[in-house]
């Protein structure tokens, strides 16, 4: 495994001469997710009523839906330009017909991936759902390079190929942190290029556990 810094500079190197580019996509990715989890409100008082009751499951079921997914598109586009691959299509092409493609894995997995992680969130005292959630961070993709792969698959491969690098992960997410706090008193403007920086970071980390994973796949599915 590479040191920290390096996924960052292969990160920053990969992003050359696309940082607008990403910044609009990460605004619209952005965009999207928020009107899925603010859904309108009624006007009337009976409106709010009924909005306090259902309000909460409804951001989540249109999230489940659609951010989610988006998210997971977001996420392989960053990956194939890790690994330089030419788009056919635009960005924007690509995330959206990569969404399309992939909707209902993108759905089933995000779904088992919540219900896992609430499932274990109080028994553990929130730390399993930590670690558990840093095993995941690989999973849109896991489910790229494997799509004949269930929701369940992709989970438990994920969590293999994390394995002794979950500490790792948290770091590296961790070193980010200083621009995370420029970024607010940018009015978190900044966010819309510190997004794909991360994420482009963790496809170049999830390249390296995945060769590893491979020179060892044997062993660890055993």
């Amino acid at each position: 495994m590479k040191s920290y810094s390096e996924y960052r500079a292969q990160a920053r190197e990969t992003l050359k001469g696309r940082w607008t580019e990403m910044a609009l996509v990460t605004l619209i990715v952005f965009a999207i997710g928020m009107l899925c989890s603010s859904p309108a409100m009624l006007s009337s008082s009976f409106g709010e009523e009924l909005y306090s009751l259902f309000g909460s499951s409804t951001q989540f079921v249109l999230s489940l839906l659609i951010a989610v997914p988006l998210q997971f598109a977001f996420y392989n586009l960053l990956l194939c330009y890790a690994r330089n691959e030419e788009l056919e299509e635009s960005v924007i092409s690509f995330c959206f017909k990569n969404f399309a493609a992939n909707w209902s894995k993108y759905v089933l997995t995000g779904l088992l991936m919540t219900l896992v992680l609430v499932a274990i969130l109080i028994p553990t005292l929130m730390i399993g759902t930590i670690i558990l959630g840093l095993a995941y961070t690989i999973v849109p993709f896991v489910i790229r390079d494997n799509p004949e792969l269930s929701a369940r698959e992709a989970l438990r491969k994920s969590r293999l190929m994390m394995r002794g690098h979950k500490w790792e992960m948290f770091v590296l997410q961790l070193t980010f942190i200083g621009w995370a706090f420029l970024c607010i008193f940018t009015c978190f403007i900044g966010f819309l290029w510190l997004e794909p920086y991360i994420t482009t970071s963790l496809a170049h980390f999830y390249e390296d556990v995945k060769a590893e994973y491979e020179a060892v796949g044997a062993a660890v599915e055993a």
